[in-house]
């Protein structure tokens, strides 16, 4: 057994064995002079070894030789010999793309649902995509589980291949990143390790959060971060936390997260909720009534995951039952992951009594036939939001508004989005009002 196992041998009773792996890249260890030699692959993690483990090492060299010893930490010859070989290959070689084939074909900007809580991330990704390196470098997106941070990583990515299929990218996680580390750390070729990171154009990491605490992964990033800046290559990279959040992450790190810029993504509000949930039913080949969507979207509030864990169950429920989507299949087969309230049924004669409310109407006048211009108004806006937030027809729409044809009904929706177009006090009343019925 050579010195440095005795060595390690001594230290295993003070260090766990995470600790005791990352000291798997020491070459050797050597005593001559009354000095001990602590050979290292490279200056980097010489410097690293020295900051964090000088002192245990000394004291296991003191109790393993007897005497008081002097430690010089080196970097191995024959590991320089090594970088200067593979720095002149790839002088000689056609560089070739790294691209890890973990990236997500599947999620796409187009398919990403954007609403007030993402908006601002999902912009700043498509910013990036279409500028790499150039603007927002780097682009730290944080925000909870399931929230569409993955999907925006994802989304960059398949974005860039699709506008230059050579481009080098990485994507990983945090914990990938890692155990690659320490895989290359364990086989004494930290070289291979940097070398996969330094030529990449689009560097994308996920869930930094899972750093915390990990020192040697984190100096290993902070150089790889620093190399790309420097050339001018992209970093994104998600959280759960903002970076003045992230505890046990060297200060450094964190000051190079906030650097660029720093976005949220939010949980989804009950309009966005709704169009996810419209467009994944879509995709399965369901037909959800509205009623059914608004129960999903109002007491589901933590995350996307969870709405379309919901349309699962009811497509496979109703597949095996042999029975449509209602609100009592839906109420009886999500009782356990709704966080269930009474959410009744959004009736025409609800959003009439709101809107009549808001605008000070009364009930009588608005399904009456006052030409007046602010009662006259506030029908054309009821009539519009009785077709958009209930599965109501046309014809049922005109009867509970008293009319005889539903032509009525149609050109009154007509002349409120057309006046939405041109007021924008007018639409942010009616999306006021939308997102206020739907809440109720």
């Amino acid at each position: 057994m050579n010195l440095w196992n005795n060595l390690l041998s001594v230290m295993a009773d003070k260090l766990d064995s995470n600790k005791l792996h990352l000291l798997s890249g020491v070459k050797k260890a050597e005593f001559k002079d009354g000095k001990l030699y602590i050979s290292t692959p490279d200056p980097l993690y010489r410097d690293w070894l020295k900051t964090n483990f000088e002192e245990h090492i000394r004291k296991s060299a003191n109790l393993l030789l007897g005497e008081k010893t002097d430690i010089l930490f080196i970097v191995s010859n024959e590991e320089k010999e090594e970088e200067i070989k593979e720095k002149e290959v790839d002088e000689n070689i056609e560089k070739k793309p790294y691209v890890l084939t973990n990236i997500n074909p599947k999620f796409k900007f187009s398919n990403f649902i954007v609403g007030s809580c993402n908006k601002v991330a999902y912009a700043s990704c498509m910013s990036v995509a279409e500028n790499l390196g150039k603007i927002y470098n780097p682009l730290f997106i944080y925000g909870g589980i399931g929230l569409g941070k993955t999907h925006l990583l994802h989304a960059t990515a398949n974005y860039v291949l699709s506008k230059n299929p050579n481009a080098n990218i990485i994507y990983t996680t945090a914990d990938t990143f890692m155990s690659e580390l320490i895989y290359f750390m364990q086989k004494g070729n930290i070289l291979e390790f940097r070398k996969r990171y330094k030529n990449v154009d689009l560097l994308l990491i996920d869930d930094v959060q899972f750093l915390e605490g990990k020192e040697r992964t984190q100096i290993e990033l902070y150089h790889i971060f620093n190399a790309l800046y420097l050339i001018g290559k992209q970093v994104i990279l998600s959280s759960d936390s903002p970076p003045k959040s992230l505890k046990g992450i060297q200060e450094r790190l964190r000051s190079r997260f906030s650097s660029g810029l720093v976005v949220e993504v939010q949980a989804p509000d009950l309009t966005t909720k709704l169009s996810i949930i419209s467009k994944k039913a879509k995709e399965k080949g369901l037909n959800i009534p509205y009623d059914v969507k608004l129960l999903i979207a109002k007491t589901i509030n933590t995350n996307v995951r969870e709405l379309e864990s919901s349309l699962f169950r009811l497509k496979a429920y109703s597949e095996i039952l042999g029975k449509p989507i209602t609100l009592e299949l839906a109420r009886e087969v999500l009782k356990d992951i709704l966080e269930l309230k009474n959410v009744e049924e959004l009736s025409i004669e609800k959003i009439q009594k709101e809107v009549a409310s808001y605008f000070s109407v009364n009930l009588n006048e608005l399904l009456g036939k006052s030409r007046k211009k602010h009662v006259r108004m506030a029908r054309q806006i009821a009539m519009y939001l009785s077709r958009y937030l209930t599965d109501k027809s046309l014809t049922d729409i005109s009867k509970a508004f008293k009319r005889k044809h539903h032509t009525t009904v149609l050109n009154a929706i007509e002349k409120v989005e057309k006046t939405m177009e041109k007021d924008r006090k007018f639409k942010l009343t009616v999306e006021f009002l939308k997102e206020k019925i739907m809440s109720l």
